[in-house]
């Protein structure tokens, strides 16, 4: 199994000192975190799109993909997602081709529609419209991507006659995944193209994503598909440290500090879930020792078959060198352990 580290250019004082980054600063930390990631040997760097909050300074991946490419050469990076349901396909096609030219075929773009609501509001289209406009935008997408002159009519943007799209990415197949949650229609629209699946872990129980991921593999089964299924991705907040008494000490004010923030489309604060409950067994999140970050890894694997795994590490004000200890440690403490894990899963666990 990979891992990788993804980041939303989470901008929060820090709850202990009070201290708050410019968005500069932060900008300039997640740019430098992509170069010491790939050195430390993470097999991605994914940073994601999110509008309008109080809490994530990054509203367009591409531009600070296009930055990270310069400081890197062999690290794959990946949009974590990128909002093609609320973005015009023509230009999502245009913006990310230039990045994977720039990082010599190297990107992987992950398609999803925002949760928020403000993205909707702001940019005129109805709620209700989420998961058509996903799939209508992702199947242009690929067109664009894959044929020369495109003629096109659909139901969410201007039609187009003989469009070719320049310039062209640099990898010869489009290096797109699908996003996914708990429902069904992602994983239908990552099966119907053939596509790699990545579902959003972060917030839920994980036996709760067991259907999703199981469902993936029916439907590429019963599908009539003859080429092997596609790869399979999840995502955590993680932090590690030399041992579970320090982790949770550092960790839990940040944690804390994140999940309380004001969300777009809220008018109030949230309580936060129970810290211990939140990092348990049976917690979406981790945090711990090595070892214990390894077990949880592993006890995941065995519940999804999942073979790509993004860390969330750096949210909540959380200072840079904590981050910098803690990718460190899991790099050579975690990263070699999780690397011999297979791709099946229990299936049903």
């Amino acid at each position: 199994m990979q891992l990788g580290l993804i980041t939303f250019g989470s901008l929060l004082p820090d709850p202990l000192t009070g201290k708050t980054l410019t968005q500069r600063q932060r900008l300039r930390d997640v740019v430098r975190a992509a170069a010491e990631a790939e050195d430390a040997g993470f097999a991605w760097y994914t940073v994601g799109e999110h509008h309008f909050g109080e809490r994530d300074v990054i509203s367009s991946p591409a531009p600070v993909l296009a930055a990270i490419a310069e400081h890197t050469s062999t690290i794959r990076l990946a949009t974590g997602t990128t909002l093609v349901a609320n973005r015009d396909p023509v230009l999502v096609a245009e913006d990310y081709a230039l990045v994977d030219l720039l990082s010599d075929g190297r990107l992987e773009l992950i398609a999803g529609a925002s949760f928020f609501p403000e993205p909707y509001a702001v940019f005129g289209q109805p709620p209700e419209s989420k998961a058509a406009r996903k799939r209508e935008n992702t199947e242009l997408l690929i067109r664009l991507w894959t044929e020369e002159h495109v003629t096109w009519q659909g139901e969410f943007r201007p039609p187009l006659t003989e469009v070719t799209v320049q310039p062209r990415p640099s990898q010869s197949a489009p290096p797109l995944w699908i996003s996914g949650g708990v429902g069904s229609e992602s994983v239908h629209l990552a099966v119907e193209h053939g596509l790699p699946l990545v579902v959003g872990t972060t917030a839920r129980e994980p036996r709760t994503f067991v259907p999703v991921f199981d469902a993936y593999r029916t439907l590429w089964q019963e599908s009539g598909r003859t080429d092997p299924p596609g790869r399979l991705g999840a995502a955590s907040h993680v932090f590690v440290a030399e041992s579970s008494q320090r982790a949770r000490s550092v960790w839990a004010s940040y944690m804390n500090n994140y999940l309380t923030v004001k969300k777009p489309g809220s008018t109030h604060f949230t309580t936060p879930p129970d810290f211990g409950t939140y990092i348990g067994d049976n917690g979406p999140a981790i945090c711990g020792s090595p070892a214990e970050v390894v077990d949880k890894l592993g006890r995941l694997h065995e519940l999804w078959g999942h073979d790509l795994h993004l860390l969330a590490i750096d949210v909540g004000g959380i200072p840079y060198a904590e981050v910098q200890a803690a990718t460190e440690l899991t790099a050579a403490e975690v990263l070699p352990q999780v690397a011999v894990l297979g791709s099946q899963a229990v299936t049903g666990a």
